[in-house]
């Protein structure tokens, strides 16, 4: 990669909707699937009215395969319109333990969803944290999946993986392990490719250096704190994006690993700047 197709890593937009949405005759500029659409397990397909007032044209679509797996978390997808997700359950029960750790594949062209690979057993012992994959995210540039995992962690212990997949066949080709990982998210602004996190136990944002086929290498840093930030002060990072201006957006959430996680509803923004010559980033919005 040449050094301005890295600093496009994660601005440039590099996903494609799937397939079956023009064969089930939905407009793809107003449809897209979720998995926080009310009355609905799984994923579901929406395609939302020209007017957003004219909420009675919404048309929705599920395929029997979308709801079998039960409730789902994060989506992410590939150039080609492929989607990944995996479960996350919306309340402590027993039989949500036997399919967290797994990631599912909806395929494009066919539409069916099915499982693209187990992760390691989620630890049920008592006290353990009832929840496993907590972010997802797929690299276009690297062509992988990374999945970031606090199945086994506990008040005590923090046992949480990343996973570095290959979203060809599943294979879990690296690992970082020790880190209770929320958001994850890819991106090249500083002119290495690197691994951004939000860490799920405190308010830090931490990356580390990814090679050119989507491994780690080098050792984590601390890039950013939403600590003493926004109205609560002890936010955790949900979701990080660049923007087209090279800013880095963190949406951060109050989060104790208790159920049901909080949703986008509950959301607060907050903002990042690089600066090239301290090498930080810098708090742009966010303060009180």
């Amino acid at each position: 990669m040449t050094k301005e197709e890295v600093l496009q890593i994660g601005i440039t937009s590099c996903r494609s909707s799937p397939s079956f949405i023009k064969t089930l005759e939905f407009d793809p500029t107003r449809s897209g699937l979720s998995t926080t659409e009310p009355g609905y397990t799984g994923v579901v397909l929406i395609e939302h009215p020209r007017n957003m007032a004219d909420s009675a044209s919404k048309k929705t679509y599920q395929d029997r395969s979308w709801a079998q797996h039960g409730f789902m978390g994060g989506i992410t997808s590939d150039s080609d319109g492929n989607t990944f997700t995996a479960p996350l359950p919306k309340a402590e029960k027993a039989s949500s333990w036997r399919e967290m750790n797994k990631i599912y594949k909806l395929d494009s062209e066919t539409g069916n969803m099915a499982m693209l690979t187990e992760l390691a057993k989620a630890d049920s012992s008592a006290g353990t944290y009832p929840l496993a994959v907590l972010g997802i995210y797929y690299d276009c540039h690297g062509k992988k999946i990374y999945a970031a995992s606090v199945a086994g962690s506990n008040k005590n212990k923090e046992n949480g993986v990343i996973y570095v997949i290959d979203p060809e066949d599943g294979d879990v080709v690296d690992k970082l392990e020790g880190y209770d990982a929320f958001a994850v998210f890819v991106g090249g602004l500083t002119g290495e490719k690197r691994l951004y996190f939000g860490s799920a136990r405190t308010s830090a944002v931490y990356s580390i250096e990814l090679t050119k086929n989507g491994k780690f290498t080098g050792d984590v840093k601390e890039e950013c704190s939403l600590k003493n930030l926004g109205p609560r002060g002890n936010d955790k990072a949900q979701n990080i994006r660049f923007d087209e201006k090279g800013y880095m957006m963190v949406y951060g959430i109050e989060f104790d690993y208790s159920l049901p996680v909080k949703g986008e509803d509950a959301e607060t923004l907050y903002q990042f700047a690089y600066d090239k010559g301290s090498k930080k980033w810098l708090t742009v919005q966010g303060r009180q």
